[in-house]
């Protein structure tokens, strides 16, 4: 029994403290379930736009929407409205009308007498929760705007409570500080600070400051204003309660920009710089139609070029900068209307490239024969031992050293037995050892690769590379692409390759290659004297009777001619009773003398001879009785150039 006793003291006193919490407040338990549903009429969406622009009107400064107050304490509730553009293009004197509404916790509102501003100060008279809520209106001739704020709730206590600490937040984080005040409605010059206490009943008196006069001031409702003196920088906010006990409690500060629109600029040369008008509502693009922003570009030497718009007109991106760029100054104008505002001056700082960059120059000339198609790049009808020249030009224009570097040059590909020979390697005219330069493979690209150690490469130094090849046996057309890189380490560890020019390098054999096919005609049989036989198929177009490859670098015509070396005759010595003879174009020619076939003028290569059936080659069968068997004799195939 003792037991149980004990047990009830404890439980009764706790239950107690819970019915006295409730009893106390009420209000906090009915606000958050009637907030949404006790208002005087829905509020009016914000409005939407930017520049000063608005597709659609509103309360652009909705009221706070919770109040903790002790009774005689009195509290002020500030907003703002804007028009839609349209409606005060047609009506810009249209005069405006305020009306403050409440309710108790019935839902039933009435007018608050003697308030027609849009700010509100209310001293309430005894504890409870209140609902307080905005009408403002315009009436013109050809428009009417009506606009409903949120719904302010206003806990009314019997006693204070304190603060245990304080947030706040800002409504934007960027102010211009313009200095025509006409034009504030295009830029933001506005802001609104709001306090959050913990716990948030507290019901403390807030306050405000601020560490830079100079750039903005602040008022009792934590309304922001920025300079119009054109000063830049950060101002801090800092909101203070005061509780019951006579005690303060502060916030951290919260940073706000103060500026002209834009920031300066630095970046390296090479890169782009970006310039972005600054506005906190860069989402809200309904409007822009109406708005204009102009691009402008004064350069260090005070010329002024207007620089064309970009995909966002509210930013602008330059090309790769230069250093002759340093000091050059961006500005833009945007015009709303009839209204202009020009941000400030941006500066561009350009500072030296801190990427490696490295210039290569190659070239590459055939001191053995070299033909007027040569150029710095490309080298034709490169044979067996000739003498070739690589020259490579490398220049460290960047901001990087190179502890250690090389050069790499591709050569012949992996499957070809043969590559060129080194005959000497010079670094800035000092001759290389064998320990200086190895041949390997490079699988990547395929080719075998001449790597050259240039070991140091300072910046703004140059290397001049030179390299002397001799030409192996070339026995077929062939055309190898040579394009030299650098690769090193810089002096912080990493990695870098650059290339530039390709190198071309055709190679012939520098020689005509005949490859005759054996020539068969149709069969004879007797009594066919002064019949005509023709090649068979094999012989015949599409099919070459001889197959010619390679070409000469010796210039002027080159002719092909054919001879019959003896008359046809079987294995025992008999002589057939048929010649050979040449036809093309009608024309019919012996070959028992040597008979030109094919011509090819200048540096025109030969080509591999195909005959239509009845042209080329032919046999004249001149006997009625030839003996049985088989006929052959061989041809002479001859190239001659001329003199």
């Amino acid at each position: 029994m003792k037991t149980i006793l004990l047990l009830l003291k404890f439980v009764l006193p706790l239950v107690l403290a819970l019915w006295l919490f409730f009893i106390i407040h009420p209000e906090a338990i009915l606000a958050d379930n009637a907030v949404a549903s006790i208002q005087y009429h829905t509020p009016t969406p914000n409005p939407t736009g930017r520049f000063g622009v608005w597709a659609t009107g509103g309360f652009d400064r909705q009221p706070t929407t919770s109040y903790y107050t002790t009774v005689g304490d009195p509290i002020k509730i500030t907003t703002h409205t804007v028009r839609a553009t349209l409606s005060f293009t047609l009506n810009p004197l249209e005069p405006v009308s305020h009306r403050w509404f409440i309710s108790g916790d019935d839902g039933k509102f009435s007018q608050i007498p003697n308030e027609t501003k849009n700010s509100l100060v209310y001293t309430p008279q005894q504890s409870g929760t209140y609902y307080i809520q905005l009408y403002t209106y315009y009436s013109g001739v050809f428009t009417t705007d009506k606009f409903y704020s949120d719904v302010v709730t206003v806990h009314v206590l019997k006693r204070p409570i304190d603060a245990n600490s304080l947030d706040i937040s800002l409504d934007k984080s960027y102010l211009y500080n313009v200095k025509d005040s006409s034009n504030n409605e295009i830029v933001p010059k506005n802001a609104y600070a709001t306090a959050i206490p913990e716990p948030i009943d507290a019901t403390g008196d807030i306050s405000w400051s601020l560490d830079r006069p100079d750039l903005a001031t602040i008022d009792d409702n934590g309304h922001i204003i920025a300079n119009s003196d054109g000063n830049s920088g950060v101002v801090k906010i800092t909101g203070l309660i005061k509780n019951s006990d006579g005690s303060v409690i502060t916030s951290k500060p919260q940073a706000i920009k103060i500026g002209g629109g834009l920031d300066n600029q630095t970046v390296h040369a090479n890169q782009p710089a970006t310039f972005h008008i600054q506005t906190d509502t860069d989402s809200q693009r309904d409007d822009d139609k109406d708005v204009k922003i102009t691009w402008y570009k004064r350069s260090t030497n005070g010329q002024v070029t207007q620089l064309k718009t970009q995909n966002d007109p509210t930013t602008y991106v330059t090309t790769p900068t230069t250093k002759a760029e340093n000091g050059d100054e961006f500005y833009a104008q945007i015009t709303v209307k009839k209204n202009t505002v020009r941000t400030n001056s941006a500066i561009l700082n350009v500072l030296p490239p801190t990427d490696p960059n490295i210039n290569i120059q190659n070239s590459i000339v055939d001191t053995t024969f070299h033909p007027t198609e040569n150029t710095d790049s490309v080298i034709n009808k490169v044979s067996t031992n000739d003498k070739l020249v690589i020259n490579s030009k490398i220049y460290n224009s960047g901001y990087k050293n190179f502890p250690n570097s090389m050069l790499s040059i591709p050569l012949f590909p992996l499957e070809d037995k043969q590559n060129f020979n080194i005959d000497d390697i010079e670094v800035n005219k000092q001759k290389l050892t064998t320990s200086d330069y190895q041949i390997v493979n490079n699988n990547f690209n395929n080719q075998k690769e001449l790597i050259i150690e240039l070991k140091d490469l300072k910046i703004k130094t140059t290397k001049d590379v030179e390299v002397d090849l001799t030409t192996p046996t070339i026995d077929t057309e062939q055309v190898i692409n040579s394009t030299p890189y650098f690769s090193g380490t810089t002096d912080d560890n990493n990695d870098f390759q650059s290339e530039d020019n390709k190198l071309l390098i055709n190679l012939t054999p520098n020689q005509i290659i005949l490859n005759p096919h054996n020539i068969q005609f149709d069969p004879i049989t007797q009594f066919q004297k002064g019949a005509i036989k023709h090649r068979t198929a094999a012989t015949n177009a599409p099919h070459s009777a001889i197959s010619v490859q390679g070409s000469q670098r010796k210039s002027g015509n080159k002719y092909l001619f054919v001879k019959q070396s003896s008359p046809l005759h079987n294995d025992t010595g008999n002589i057939l009773g048929a010649n050979l003879f040449y036809k093309m174009n009608n024309s019919i020619q012996s070959i028992k003398n040597k008979v030109l076939v094919e011509e090819a003028d200048n540096d025109t290569p030969l080509t591999s001879i195909v005959w239509n059936r009845k042209d080329g080659l032919l046999l004249k069968v001149n006997s009625n009785q030839i003996e049985p068997g088989q006929y052959s004799t061989q041809l002479n195939w001859t190239v001659q150039n001329s003199i």
